[in-house]
């Protein structure tokens, strides 16, 4: 895509009695908005970019840079005030986890502390085995200085573990969750596996807090004012693969319960998690689903801090590929992205839903043979979204809607 190319997104939503019956409460209507390609820090080549908010309205945008065909580096910079940071490397010559799915993060407990996370396969010649382990690092200086890689997951295994997702707790500690594999041999189970991760780089034991899931769908994770809310793609024996939920208020995790019965039976694993955003006591979840063969992405509600979630609405055109992200609004309106199929292409959609169900018409914000897992977060300025594309240089994108009325988070 051109950075000088603007696409108009929002079009007037009418939000009128005669659609939607009347509220004195109701938000206002979203104007028209256009994205806003911005010139990205990242060197050509890089990959698995993901954006992560930060409480005082900044954005972090982490990557990987390739050193080589086996290591790479993993790198970030805050997007604040319309300018990047200076970018700079947490942990260099590593043998990171490529997949475009499995983009590493890093979340900010305060303005100095900030927690790094990833997954990771060893050097065949060290590991002949098909393990991966999920490995995090701490900042105490705003990010000028990193632990080494601590290991989150109990080591020499030899199997999978992947997918880590991260959230801030209060200001000195963050939950960490992850898909474990350790006993995929014996039972052929993943479960899902949580820590907290202190400022300090301590951390406490592991635990089991689903015993199974599905076994290679990227995870969310996000703090409400009553606590944390994960969501996975869950298993069941029947081979029965919903999205999953599990709150967790006072250092209590709760048994997992669907965001919707969906009943999509499968046999493998799609690579295709929920995402879920939240401020406050509202919260939102997006995800894929292709029960009774039906590729489709759903959005849901919620406004008791995730405790429930309103009947999902249906976002995408009919061709669904998924890789759905959701950011919340101010009021009563979220941003919903995700892939779709289209002529033997893939296009990248963004669309403003309301909670009533009423939606704006979905804009193209790229298209092209591999868009990669696109992440999007809300920053003070507006919502930030990155992607990559790889004709004929790989490269990540960075594109940036407006928004008004932001309103801080905690």
């Amino acid at each position: 895509m051109n950075s000088k190319t603007i696409f108009n997104v929002f079009a007037s939503i009418c939000l009128s009695c005669s659609i939607a019956g009347c509220h004195s409460n109701r938000a206002e209507s979203l104007t028209s908005r256009s994205l806003r390609e911005i010139k990205s820090p990242t060197a050509n080549g890089a990959l698995s970019p993901k954006v992560t908010a930060r409480s005082d309205g900044g954005v972090i945008l982490s990557w990987l840079e390739p050193q080589g065909d086996t290591v790479a580096a993993l790198r970030f910079s805050v997007w604040r005030n319309e300018a990047w940071s200076e970018p700079t490397t947490i942990a260099a010559a590593q043998p990171f986890s490529r997949h475009p799915s499995e983009s590493p993060g890093v979340v900010a407990l305060s303005d100095r502390s900030l927690i790094a996370y990833w997954s990771q396969k060893p050097p065949k010649e060290k590991t002949p085995t098909q393990e991966v382990d999920v490995y995090f690092s701490v900042s105490t200086d705003r990010g000028l200085h990193w632990t080494s890689p601590t290991l989150a997951n109990r080591p020499g295994t030899g199997e999978e573990n992947s997918y880590p997702s991260a959230a801030p707790v209060d200001d000195k500690r963050a939950a960490l969750i992850w898909l474990d594999g350790a006993n995929w041999t014996k039972q052929k189970r993943v479960a899902l596996t949580s820590r907290t991760v202190h400022s300090d780089g301590s951390t406490t034991e592991a635990t089991v807090i689903d015993p199974d899931t599905c076994t290679c769908c990227p995870t969310s994770l996000v703090r409400t004012d009553s606590g944390l809310i994960a969501a996975y793609r869950g298993h069941t024996p029947e081979n029965i693969r919903d999205i999953s939920l599990l709150r967790n208020n006072q250092g209590q995790w709760s048994q997992p319960h669907l965001a919707h019965v969906d009943n999509w039976h499968f046999a493998g694993c799609p690579v295709n998690g929920p995402h879920l955003d939240a401020d406050r006591k509202r919260a939102v979840i997006a995800w894929f689903t292709a029960a009774q063969d039906q590729p489709t992405v759903n959005l849901a509600f919620s406004n008791d801090g995730g405790a429930n979630f309103s009947a999902p609405i249906r976002v995408d055109e009919g061709n669904a590929m998924g890789r759905a992200q959701v950011v919340l609004l101010p009021g009563h309106s979220a941003v919903v992205l995700w892939l779709e199929h289209v002529s033997g292409t893939t296009r990248l959609l963004v669309r403003a839903v309301h909670e009533d169900g009423v939606m704006e018409t979905p804009t193209e914000v790229s298209r092209g043979s591999d868009l990669g897992y696109p992440h999007a977060a809300r920053a003070a300025d507006g919502i930030l979204i990155t992607w990559t594309e790889g004709d004929p240089v790989r490269r990540v994108h960075v594109g940036l809607f407006p928004i008004t009325g932001y309103q801080e988070r905690r």
